[in-house]
């Protein structure tokens, strides 16, 4: 059974040729027929603007009032990547984005999904690397490189007001990434590798280290360390800042809980600093104390893991591991 309404014939033909004919006229009378538009039909067009091709803008605005909701089903069964799920995988990944996107670039003049690096988070997700550039090294603009692989793109803030411009025009490599790309309806296959599944920005390593071992107490820590180049920041001020949230816990060999802990940590670091610290890590340590000998006798009777998790409070992301303690 198919989740779509179609439109009425007579009034999708009607569209249809109001829109091809809108092809030839000015841009005022399209500019006309949105400035008319109720609010919901205003803010559903809003708000799908990286999604909706020009023909679909067109023939949206020509689409009479009653018919309108017919056009938004239609338009995101289009985009359904298996439309034997309940989900519209590509709807949710997309809105998602933007919510990202608003959170991650609110130093931008606009909301953070409007801006050329909200656009291009929003269209192809997280780049694999950020490479920060701030001015008084090379030039006096401020400057980002986002890598897709191999693959960089340049942002370009002219003046260090926090308002990037995407420098690099050529995306034609980047188009299996593109979340509003072609794809042969039922292919969901495709579409694997875009959505949550797909691997995080951030990213991290955990280790536990004890440096006072008794046979009532141990004392250590527990080191997470985060790649500079992983990490979002925010802007603010000259500075670039931003928290996270670590939640730890020891697990015995019956995976019982022996130890845990969750703390919040602050990065803040001047502008200055983020190039140079490009190549290194962004260190989190954590007090690690066992002082009962009920705990550190199933800490010694097998197999230890670490279950970390880290979230970056700039972009909500959250990353878990689960490492081996050896």
């Amino acid at each position: 059974m198919t989740r779509a309404r179609p439109f009425r014939l007579l009034s999708f033909l009607l569209a249809f040729l109001v829109a091809a004919a809108l092809g030839s006229t000015p841009g005022c009378a399209l500019y006309n027929m949105e400035r008319e538009l109720p609010a919901r039909y205003a803010e559903f067009l809003n708000s799908v603007r990286w999604l909706i091709t020009s023909p679909e803008r067109k023939t949206f605005l020509s689409t009479p009032d009653a018919d309108k909701d017919g056009f938004i089903e239609e338009f995101w069964v289009r985009r359904d990547p298996d439309p034997t799920t309940p989900e519209n995988e590509v709807k949710s990944e997309y809105f998602a984005r933007i919510s990202q996107a608003n959170e991650l670039f609110r130093g931008e003049a606009v909301a953070g999904w409007l801006s050329d690096r909200g656009r291009i988070h929003i269209l192809y997700g997280p780049p694999t690397e950020r490479r920060i550039q701030p001015s008084g090294e090379t030039s006096r603009l401020c400057q980002e490189a986002w890598y897709y692989g191999n693959y960089p793109l340049l942002f370009n803030d002219m003046n260090c007001s926090g308002t990037y411009r995407l420098e690099t025009f050529d995306l034609t490599p980047m188009q299996d990434l593109n979340l509003n790309r072609t794809v042969e309806p039922g292919a969901a296959g495709a579409w694997r590798g875009l959505f949550r599944g797909a691997e995080p920005f951030l990213d991290f390593t955990a280790e536990a280290q004890v440096t006072t071992r008794q046979d009532t107490r141990w004392e250590g820590l527990v080191r997470i360390e985060i790649p500079f180049r992983r990490i979002w920041f925010k802007s603010e001020s000259g500075r670039f800042r931003t928290t996270f949230d670590v939640s730890v816990e020891i697990r015995d060999e019956n995976k019982g809980v022996v130890w845990e802990k969750t703390i919040s940590s602050e990065a803040d670091f001047p502008e200055q600093d983020i190039k140079a610290r490009s190549e290194s890590f962004h260190t989190i340590e954590i007090p690690l104390v066992i002082d009962r000998e009920e705990q550190i006798t199933r800490l010694t009777a097998g197999p230890v893991t670490i279950n970390a998790s880290v979230t970056n409070r700039t972009g909500s992301e959250v990353v878990k591991k689960t490492i081996v303690w050896k």
